[in-house]
């Protein structure tokens, strides 16, 4: 049995699991690739500033996967192994008492965010109202998940149907409200106006004797953020019984004291291992408060929406919570999922091992090259009303000044086996985004460790940048 684990067959057995206990997102081409062009192996040989969308695996993490393959399908370890990922994720970023729930993707975080949320109210839960901010710039099916509906005609565990409510749910008791993060010139919204809206719905909701769930935007994905925290906060505590709060952190992009002060708050938190962690998508989570934990291990027990089965299993669940729900699960656990979560957290453990200085020297460094490159190539701008310091969102331009379309771009690039994160709308445009994650960050501070000077260090990914640039300003020249 310990030889299936090693050589070609265990590197085999690896790929195949990594690619597995996913949707049709995770699946796999003819040529090893997923959907998003990215291979279950690493590709080091390719460029990569895609982690907004999704990334290779890196050689950490693939050495991490293997070295946890064992434990994967060990009849008597696989539920320690879970736990002890659980423990490290809450160790990074939670207080004493929060727990998570385990997620084949960010968007299936929502159907948990909303299912705890209704848990909340017992037996009898409360009509519950979502609003989600930025449905354009947060996941695909997000609108499908945070209205009770299922977002693709498959899941991790069995078939599901596209815009058909999750079984168990109902329009009547699931409701779904959005808003867009920007205006209808692609100009990101104020906070105030974001948020005066959002207390008008959360207020009206309170009126009607249901139960609002607010989504807090950490980082969306050309770097915008809403609601505020402090709305979130203020409305929390004014209407503790009526008013839920779930941050949307999975590009992680934001300090882990950031998420343990949601947490203290009391807000639920979406993370994902496959953004700016680098993990091969998809890992998500979902982080619960200490408060909301205590509160659900006074419940019996807690309903449970049936057709929740095809996108959960048994050991993504914290053992207190898990033993109070009903079922059915769609599996005992998500090897899959697991070994994910293993490729992610050995890059985020060592990024947490560097000094503070070495990540903004990288991210600073990062940003230079970035505009220098800009500067040098006709028809690619910044958008500067937007964008975090590592994920700069860039519109493509013709001779003439017109938008030109991102997809073709992006198409080509890809070919060429160079990576940008997918287009996003932004007013009439739309933008590819050049996105820094962790595992470059590890890159830089591993060759400053070994004796590199600091230009050394980056110049790999500032090569890179320039190959990359070169090619986009080829493109856009023949369009």
């Amino acid at each position: 049995m310990a030889s299936l684990f090693k050589g070609q067959s265990g590197e085999a057995l690896l790929a195949m699991t990594l690619a597995s206990g996913g949707d049709e997102r995770i699946a796999l081409s003819a040529d090893g690739r997923n959907p998003y062009g990215a291979p279950i192996r690493p590709a080091t040989d390719e460029i990569w500033f895609a982690s907004s969308t999704a990334s290779a695996i890196s050689r950490r993490g693939w050495a991490a996967a293997g070295d946890a393959l064992p434990l994967a399908f060990s009849a008597t370890g696989a539920e320690n192994w879970f736990a002890g990922l659980r423990q490290r994720i809450l160790l990074a970023l939670a207080p004493i008492g929060a727990d998570l729930v385990f997620c084949a993707s960010g968007t299936q975080a929502e159907y948990v965010a909303l299912f705890c949320a209704q848990a909340l109210d017992g037996a009898k839960p409360k009509r519950c109202l979502n609003l989600l901010v930025g449905p354009g710039e947060t996941g695909r099916g997000a609108t499908y998940a945070a209205g009770g509906r299922h977002f693709l005609n498959s899941a991790p565990f069995g078939p599901s149907r596209q815009g058909q409510i999750v079984e168990g749910w109902s329009a009547e008791s699931v409701f779904l409200a959005t808003m867009s993060i920007r205006d209808e010139s692609g100009s990101p919204r104020q906070e105030e106006d974001i948020d005066a809206i959002g207390e008008c719905f959360a207020r009206n909701v309170v009126a009607q004797g249901a139960r609002a769930l607010l989504h807090v935007l950490d980082c969306s994905k050309t770097g915008l953020a809403g609601f505020s925290r402090d709305l979130a906060k203020r409305l929390r505590d004014e209407f503790p019984e009526n008013i839920s709060v779930v941050v949307d952190a999975c590009q992680m992009r934001c300090s882990p004291e950031t998420i343990h002060a949601d947490l203290a708050n009391g807000f639920m938190v979406m993370i994902s291992g496959s953004k700016f962690l680098g993990g091969p998508a998809f890992s998500g989570a979902l982080l619960l408060p200490p408060d909301m934990m205590r509160a659900l291990a006074k419940r019996p027990q807690i309903c449970w929406p049936e057709g929740l089965a095809v996108h959960t299993a048994y050991f993504d669940w914290p053992p207190y919570l898990r033993e109070k729900i009903a079922g059915p699960f769609g599996a005992r656990a998500n090897q899959g999922l697991g070994l994910r979560w293993e490729a992610a957290l050995a890059e985020y453990e060592f990024f947490r091992a560097q000094k503070p200085e070495v990540f903004e020297r990288a991210v600073a460094l990062f940003g230079e090259e970035a505009e220098r490159n800009l500067a040098r190539t006709p028809g690619l701008s910044r958008d500067s009303a937007s964008g975090s310091p590592t994920i700069l969102p860039i519109f493509s331009k013709s001779e003439s000044g017109a938008p030109l379309p991102a997809d073709p771009i992006h198409g080509a690039l890809r070919k060429k086996r160079m990576h940008l994160g997918q287009k996003v709308a932004v007013g009439n445009a739309e933008v590819l985004r050049l996105c820094f994650a962790a595992p470059q960050i590890n890159d830089f501070a591993s060759r400053l460790a070994d004796g590199s000077d600091e230009a050394a260090a980056f110049a790999p990914l500032a090569n890179d940048m320039r190959r990359l640039f070169d090619t986009w300003g080829a493109l856009l020249a023949i369009m």
